[in-house]
């Protein structure tokens, strides 16, 4: 091969090379004007963001110090409402504990259970004390616990006894409080009204409602049942017997010295009053 055509695929090499570099520089040249016309597209933008950014940090600074500020509020509030609650409780257990050291003895328990018991007694005359189960064999097993007997005939425990315990419970009050006060001679009253009640219930409910009467006769498998009523008045009355003995006890000792507490009040009253 001669010299001449080893030169020319040589300078075909050098000719690709050249017009690749030159393609590059054009390629370059137009990638930066492009980019400059851009950037001068986008510069306003630019400035725009970097003018506005600040103001929204601060916006966000400005929320998130609010939220701790009012975070830091409302457990300042909380600590003052719970200093100021735990004060008021201890005040009142305070004054409360010394209200039943004062006031909650035997003697005023004791009447509160009384006039309790006195009051059940009243109320007790309203419910029914006695009815008439009807069919009550039939009832039995797990039927019972399905269904309730039927109760008829029912009568209420005043209408036994023409409501004669009323009165009894109204003045087993007076006697509690008068024995309260410090007259211990009407505690034995107290123990007589419980007694009369109970004399009533044994007495005279007891044998009405044991007895079926007509609606006995009428249903087939009837028995007389004792309600609620019967059982209400023998409980209060056995309560007013206790308490008409434990007030005859525990009134022996205070009342002396209730008396002339009361008596004092009363001249300290007179002679303000003066």
């Amino acid at each position: 091969m001669s010299p001449a055509r080893r030169r020319r695929p040589s300078d075909r090499v050098k000719e690709l090379t050249e017009r690749t570099r030159r393609e590059g520089r054009e390629l370059s040249r137009g990638r930066r004007s492009e980019a400059r016309k851009l950037g001068a597209v986008f510069a306003p933008v630019g400035r725009f963001i970097s003018w506005i950014a600040p103001l929204i940090t601060g916006a966000l600074l400005f929320v998130i110090k609010l939220f701790a500020a009012l975070i830091a509020l409302l457990a300042e509030l909380g600590a003052v409402a719970g200093a100021w609650l735990a004060d008021r409780v201890r005040a009142i257990a305070h004054a409360t504990a010394s209200w039943t050291e004062r006031n909650v003895t035997p003697l005023s328990t004791v009447a509160f259970v009384g006039i309790a018991a006195a009051v059940g007694l009243g109320i007790s005359q309203f419910f029914n004390f006695h009815g008439v189960a009807v069919d009550a064999p039939e009832y039995a097993g797990e039927v019972g616990s399905v269904a309730n007997v039927p109760i008829v005939g029912t009568k209420t425990a005043g209408s036994a006894h023409l409501w004669v315990l009323i009165p009894i419970a109204v003045a087993a009050v007076v006697l509690i409080v008068a024995t309260y006060r410090g007259e211990t001679r009407f505690a034995p009253g107290v123990f007589l009204c419980g007694l009369l009640g109970l004399a009533v219930a044994l007495a005279i409910d007891l044998p009405q409602g044991l007895d079926a009467g007509r609606a006995g006769l009428a249903f087939s498998g009837a028995d007389a049942v004792l309600l609620q009523g019967f059982w209400a008045e023998v409980a209060c009355s056995a309560t007013l017997m206790l308490c008409g003995v434990l007030l005859g006890l525990y009134s022996r000792g205070v009342s002396a010295e209730r008396k002339r507490r009361w008596r004092a009040e009363i001249s300290t009253g007179l002679q303000t009053e003066s």
